[in-house]
């Protein structure tokens, strides 16, 4: 006998996906779809059509990835590609502990001598991963990038160091993996970072002054390994008037200070 007064019972497996499984399911199947197309990025109608939904349900979709920076739209194909989470994943700070060990002390000793801030940053495929960083004594904190971060190379001092060292083939696949990614790090334009890198050749260290609006001033300077390779770099990060007032002064203890790590990896 049926029983009365009781809800009719839903058949599970007919129900609809929780919204939130949906939303997730969705984000993955975007993101699957933009490795796929590889460099060439994905547009948005592509997105509206391979998940099904309205344009401005993938719109939604797509901003939200990218404000968690799992992708990054294009300014002038309009398409989405990787973003930088994802280049954050490639490296490991293990890889590189030998050098961060070697390094440790004499990153320490420039830091407590200049007041300013010093970076170890390595180069991680067409990328800058810093591995050390150690605060000065001047009492102004100058953070411009944390431990185990990722940037391209040719961002920051040392990141500017590094592709600066790279033979010309080399340098011109690194600005072509990471072209669609230096926008984002104050406007810097493939003009302005070929600008950057001749100055860093003609002077012998890189001197960054994207952040100069800000006060910030960084300098770099490449390391080399046993073979002449640049595998990695040193910085400061300080006030700009403090780093522009020192510039020779702390281009000279960077160097130095890199020759003796190269000196030590070619024991």
């Amino acid at each position: 006998m049926a029983r009365t007064g009781q809800p009719a019972r839903k058949n599970v497996d007919a129900a609809a996906a929780p919204t939130g499984t949906q939303a997730i399911e969705r984000a993955a199947q975007v993101l699957r779809q933009v490795v796929a197309a590889s460099r060439a990025g994905v547009s948005l109608q592509e997105i509206v059509g391979a998940l099904g939904v309205s344009r401005p349900t993938a719109f939604r979709i797509a901003t939200c990835l990218e404000r968690q920076h799992f992708l990054y739209r294009d300014p002038d194909s309009r398409n989405y590609v990787l973003g930088d989470f994802f280049a954050n994943l490639s490296g490991s700070i293990g890889a590189h502990e030998s050098l961060r060990k070697l390094c440790a002390e004499r990153v320490r000793r420039i830091a407590s001598r200049t007041g300013d801030t010093v970076y170890l940053i390595v180069r991680v495929g067409e990328d800058g991963r810093c591995i050390l960083r150690q605060e000065g004594s001047s009492g102004v904190r100058i953070v411009t990038i944390d431990e185990g971060t990722q940037r391209p190379l040719g961002v920051g001092a040392a990141g500017l160091a590094i592709l600066a060292a790279l033979p010309a083939g080399q340098q011109k696949e690194v600005i072509t993996h990471n072209l669609h990614r230096y926008g984002l790090f104050s406007n810097l334009t493939e003009k302005k970072l070929r600008q950057q890198l001749a100055a860093t050749r003609r002077q012998g260290y890189a001197l960054n002054a994207l952040q100069a609006s800000l006060g910030v001033r960084s300098i770099g300077q490449v390391i080399r390994n046993a073979a002449g390779e640049p595998i990695a770099a040193l910085s400061i990060s300080g006030p700009a008037q403090r780093i522009n007032d020192r510039r020779e002064e702390l281009a000279g203890l960077l160097a130095a200070q890199a020759r003796e790590i190269a000196a030590e990896l070619a024991r």
